[in-house]
């Protein structure tokens, strides 16, 4: 069995549709007040997140977007939001209401496993393209191996990153749902094929932009390495940490382009 089950799906209606979703909070007094954001960053990581929200220029939001924050940038303010949990499903909802309020630019930045022996906890990846192993990019766009992350958008977190001179790569990604099936032949195959790291959201939020028509990247901290031998965990590590934060400021700086971007040196 394929997916969809249903064939055509692609290119039919759906019951509900992101904009009616809001349309019905703002009857309800739930529209933000604020105008609509240059650019969005999705963090994942609980850690990131409670540093974020210690950020000494964020504007909380108001409305459905009660939690999140925005920072100011110059001339332009980018969301900074925590999806509600973790995997495809939950980031392509995230991607698509904030979509569907008007934004046109995601960084989403994550912490991935390493599947190649050079990396290392910390380490910083620029994700290109995803190995579409997950159900929700299927639901988008038609069958394929891969989905693309937005390619201008990429340079600049690229230009970013050659900037700062912060070292990093450049990689695909194997996406999946089920990160207890990780098994030792699919580490083999996709280490010989080159792919960098394993996640559960890349594939998912690329086929979203792709198929909405807007701008999505991602980037990585490495926070586990798999090999044959077993599994090498840092999510509680100073080098994870540290990365992370540089990995925000470089999203930061991406989506406000040329503009003074603030740079949070927080402890």
């Amino acid at each position: 069995m394929s997916v969809p089950n249903t064939p055509g799906k692609l290119g039919s209606k759906a019951v509900i549709d992101p904009a009616r979703v809001l349309h019905e909070r703002k009857k309800d007094g739930q529209h933000p007040s604020c105008s609509i954001p240059d650019g969005v960053i999705v963090c994942y990581d609980t850690a990131l997140w409670q540093w974020i929200c210690t950020h000494p220029d964020r504007v909380d939001c108001d409305g459905w977007l009660t939690g999140s924050h925005l920072l100011p940038c110059a001339e332009r303010r980018i969301l900074i939001t925590k999806a509600a949990g973790v995997g495809a499903p939950t980031a392509a909802m995230t991607l698509e209401e904030l979509i569907a309020f008007g934004i046109t630019q995601f960084v989403s930045l994550g912490a991935a496993g390493g599947l190649q022996k050079s990396l290392r906890i910390g380490d910083i990846v620029v994700c290109d393209r995803a190995i579409r192993d997950e159900g929700t990019s299927h639901h988008y766009l038609p069958a394929a191996k891969y989905a693309h992350a937005c390619p201008t958008l990429t340079a600049g977190l690229i230009a970013a990153i050659n900037a700062n001179e912060i070292p990093a790569s450049t990689g695909t990604t194997w996406t999946t749902d089920a990160p207890y099936r990780e098994t030792v032949e699919e580490l083999r195959a996709y280490r010989a094929e080159g792919v960098a790291t394993v996640e559960m959201e890349a594939a998912a939020v690329f086929a979203v932009g792709e198929y909405r028509g807007v701008s999505v990247s991602s980037i990585f901290t490495i926070s586990d390495v798999l090999s044959d031998e077993g599994w090498d965990q840092g999510y509680e590590t100073e080098e994870m940490s540290g990365s992370m934060k540089q990995i925000f400021q470089i999203a930061l700086e991406t989506i406000a382009a040329r503009s003074n971007a603030p740079n949070f040196d927080g402890d």
